[in-house]
């Protein structure tokens, strides 16, 4: 496939799973059999037998769902670059997304990240709530663009009017300057998307297993941080220099040195994804070609419709599932 010009490959988060989600690609590359070979064994248990012909709850759960997607971003990777031919100049990814940018950027090894992605899922699967709730994140929809400040203004004012104790509720994602994600205990995130229902916007919530990318994931943020040291004392795992750029989800900015590479990843687990403002970072570079890395296309609707429908209407967007079909 001939792209003109730079591209920019933007991998997925949870969210973009279903089962059977790469076994296309898998049953006809051995390169992709070797790469998710390498993860059953780190993981120690089969991913793809979970991927491939498990449950749709199962893959769910964050503990598998983290794993399965990362490698499935590299699996699709691999094969716009081997196959289709389709350069790669700078990577962005959506939370546990950016653990497969970094892959590609050359900061971490296959092998480095999935111990890294493994351990990260184990965490962020210790936080989640055992009270069995529905509604721990949201989406907050709009053509307003003062989104950002009145979602703002509602976490705040519930912050504000709440005993220590009561319940959290923040902002996790912002996608675009139409699409915010809210974070939090069921009750506040449920106060709050009422709140913002009754100023006409338009409220979706989402079907996950936790309050992903708030404070009440603090405990993963400084479990993770143990294990970055550990690993890195120990000589487990190496962090390097970038040799193709990223865009970090917690800055939305460049970064370099391996130190601040780590310290943003810690941050990611209970901060906002700023994903808007990574996206503008990456066009503001003069990428106009982004191909969605990943299963589904979840990012490619994002792209298309609150950036290319918009105000860069210049932009180019593929999704790899099609690319791959044609």
């Amino acid at each position: 496939m001939n792209i003109k010009g730079k591209v920019c490959y933007v991998f997925p988060g949870q969210g973009s799973q279903y089962v059977g989600m790469g076994k296309d690609i898998y049953n006809k590359y051995d390169f992709v059999k070797e790469l998710f070979h390498t993860g059953n064994k780190i993981l120690e248990y089969n991913i793809t037998d979970l991927m491939f012909d498990g449950s749709k709850k199962e893959l769910k759960k964050t503990i598998y769902c983290q794993p399965a997607m990362f490698l499935t971003n590299l699996a699709y990777f691999k094969v716009l670059t081997k196959i289709k031919k389709i350069p790669c100049s700078l990577t962005l990814g959506h939370s546990i997304g950016e653990y497969s940018a970094l892959v590609v950027s050359g900061v971490l090894s296959l092998e480095d990240g999935i111990k890294l992605v493994k351990r990260r899922a184990e965490l962020m699967t210790e936080c989640i709530p055992s009270e069995q709730k529905k509604h721990y994140m949201a989406a907050v929809l709009t053509h307003n663009t003062n989104l950002i400040d009145l979602v703002k203004e509602a976490c705040d004012t519930y912050s504000l009017s709440k005993d220590v104790g009561k319940g959290i509720v923040q902002i996790a994602n912002i996608n675009s300057p139409y699409q915010i994600i809210i974070s939090g205990n069921h009750n506040a995130v449920t106060e709050v998307s009422e709140n913002l229902k009754s100023k006409n916007l338009k409220i979706f919530y989402l079907n996950v297993e936790g309050p992903f990318h708030s404070e009440l994931m603090r405990p993963a943020a400084e479990g993770m941080e143990k294990t970055f040291e550990e690993f890195l004392k120990n000589k487990d795992i190496e962090i390097k220099t970038p040799k193709i750029s990223y865009i970090a989800n917690y800055t939305s900015d460049l970064i370099f040195k391996p130190n601040k590479i780590k310290e943003s990843l810690i941050n990611q687990i209970c901060g906002t994804v700023r994903w808007e403002e990574s996206l503008e970072r990456a066009i503001g570079r003069g990428f106009k070609n982004f191909v969605e890395c990943g299963p589904k296309n979840v990012q490619t609707k994002i792209l298309i419709k609150d950036y290319k429908n918009k105000n860069y209407e210049e932009i180019n967007v593929w999704n790899a599932e099609n690319i791959i079909k044609f």
